[in-house]
């Protein structure tokens, strides 16, 4: 089975033993209840009981809640606004390595959302590669023209081509 994990380092579990890091592919233990668990620091734990059919072939998959992002939209693998979303809380936490995952997951999903690209470049930006950063910000600006942050946007894009870093805030 694979289970598949947001943010990468974060520690799996399955029945009580530990399964390693981040996503991975693992046998599929025997039919009947079981319970994954996935912790990382900064991230509010998640545990989950699987169905008690067989798990071979399966495909599981969570997304950890960043601490202090709230409750107001659910934070799934499969949901890519609420990725993006969790992402910049991420950026503005500081943690812009995994605020970068949430939003190419988010992307990976569905690219022609505007926000994960905003996101992207946030996080781009905060990790010293303003190149990346300014074709991410070019990207949102594309699918969102009309965006209340354009001119805000259009300056760091500016700035990055200019050779000057950039920081938003949003």
């Amino acid at each position: 089975m694979l289970i598949e994990v947001l943010p990468r380092a974060a520690d799996v579990e399955l029945d009580g033993r530990a399964v390693g890091r981040g996503s991975r592919a693992v046998p599929a233990p025997p039919a009947g209840e079981h319970v994954l668990r996935v912790r990382a620091g900064g991230f509010e734990p998640l545990e989950r009981t699987l169905p008690p059919q067989s798990l071979a072939g399966a495909r599981l998959g969570a997304a950890l809640r960043p601490l202090g992002f709230g409750s107001a939209r659910p934070v799934d693998l499969d949901e890519p606004e609420g990725l993006a979303l969790a992402g910049a809380h991420l950026t503005r936490a500081g943690d812009a390595r995994d605020a970068v995952d949430y939003a190419e997951r988010a992307l990976a999903l569905d690219p022609t959302l505007a926000l994960p690209w905003r996101v992207l470049g946030d996080a781009r930006a905060a990790l010293g590669d303003p190149r990346r950063a300014g074709e991410a910000w070019a990207r949102y600006l594309f699918l969102a023209p009309d965006a209340p942050d354009a001119a805000r946007v259009t300056r760091a894009i500016e700035g990055v081509r200019g050779g000057t870093t950039i920081e938003l805030s949003r």
